[in-house]
């Protein structure tokens, strides 16, 4: 059983300066969206909410063997591969069948997001923000959703003068959607802060929808900040001034397939997974926030046998449940994994405000 209170010892005195010029790494899973807003779906429950959107318009039973129950990352897999016993018509139609799910997918998350924003940021979450940003973190996340640039909007960054905008903290390889307007744009005002990168995409980034999309721009849009806005008018007349700009493209969302090969044809998002490799083979320490390393994921999988850090590299997991610790523990190796934020009770709250805690005052 573990002691709560060993879990302030977990996270290092990070104020003593450090002799390795790196930086914290966390990997954000459903779980750490979850811990946010209750109503964003884990893996399980994104399955079924999409099955129960698409039930009176597609036959999803005639497509997807009923084995594979509601779990979408082998739905994804599934229809993504040309399987050879279908005829090349039956193919096409799979892959419509795998784009008309990424469609409801984006719908359901838009949908859940939309509704945890009503309300004002959780505060830990915001403290958790802020100190990423001061430490310079990379943040590579899995999730789809915009709360964490929602609440970036919110803060007030001293050197910025200013809140955190996504052209901060994404990597600067993707393009402002805005800047279709004809409008000039400046850069960022402020460049050093933590680094978000969306390694399965995200529900406002835009692409062209096609299969192979090699060479393409990938675009991405503003995000409103949470809460209710000042003024509703302006608001959405912003949101249908960006729905009009990306009229001609698709939310680009990586499922969690185990074959990624088509979407890693993209120059944008093969540089998006070098940078998540390059900042965990240096990380000063890494942090896994409610990603339970499912068996389908393949791609992740493979990434982080290809990227652990070295031994020496502290690496913790943080995570409602034991057996996630387990499957970390077997699958990289290192019995030494730190635990002293799994099993408990709000295990990313605590998480989050013990690593505020450790920046000087």
């Amino acid at each position: 059983m573990i002691d709560p209170d060993d879990a302030k010892r977990a996270v290092a005195d990070k104020s003593a300066p450090s002799p390795k010029p790196s930086r914290d790494v966390f990997i954000l899973g459903a779980g750490f969206s979850k811990a946010i807003a209750t109503q964003m779906p884990t893996m399980v429950e994104l399955g079924e909410q999409v099955r129960e959107r698409l039930s009176g318009e597609v036959d999803l039973a005639s497509a997807i063997p009923a084995s594979l129950g509601d779990n979408i990352e082998l739905w994804m897999t599934f229809l993504s591969q040309p399987q050879p016993w279908l005829r090349e018509p039956d193919i096409d139609l799979h892959r419509s069948l795998g784009g008309r799910i990424r469609q409801s997918i984006a719908e359901v998350i838009e949908k859940h997001t939309a509704s945890a924003a009503t309300a004002t940021a959780p505060d830990w979450l915001s403290q958790l923000i802020l100190t990423w940003h001061q430490r310079q973190a990379v943040v590579v996340t899995l999730n789809y959703d915009t709360l964490v640039e929602k609440t970036a909007r919110d803060l007030q960054v001293a050197e910025k003068k200013s809140a955190l905008h996504p052209s901060d903290i994404y990597p600067p390889y993707f393009t402002n959607i805005a800047s279709r307007s004809g409008a000039g744009l400046w850069g960022s005002e402020y460049p050093a802060s933590f680094r978000l990168l969306k390694l399965h995409g995200s529900v406002n980034w835009h692409y062209s929808g096609r299969e192979d999309f090699h060479g393409e721009t990938i675009f991405f849009s503003d995000v409103p900040e949470f809460g209710p806005p000042d003024d509703v008018a302006a608001r959405d007349a912003a949101t249908r001034r960006l729905r009009d700009m990306a009229a001609d493209k698709e939310t680009l969302l990586i499922p969690p397939v185990a074959e990624k090969t088509t979407y890693f044809n993209n120059e944008t998002v093969r540089a998006l997974w070098k940078d998540a490799a390059n900042a965990l083979q240096h990380a000063a320490e890494c942090y896994i926030i409610g990603y339970s390393l499912p068996i389908s994921d393949l791609g992740m999988r493979f990434f982080l046998a290809g990227n652990t850090p070295d031994a020496d590299t502290p690496v913790n997991v943080v995570d409602i449940e034991m057996s996630v610790l387990d499957r970390y523990r077997e699958f990289l190796r290192r019995p030494d994994i730190g635990s002293a934020y799994v099993g408990l009770d709000n295990p990313v709250v605590r998480f989050a405000r013990d690593y505020a805690d450790t920046l000087p005052k």
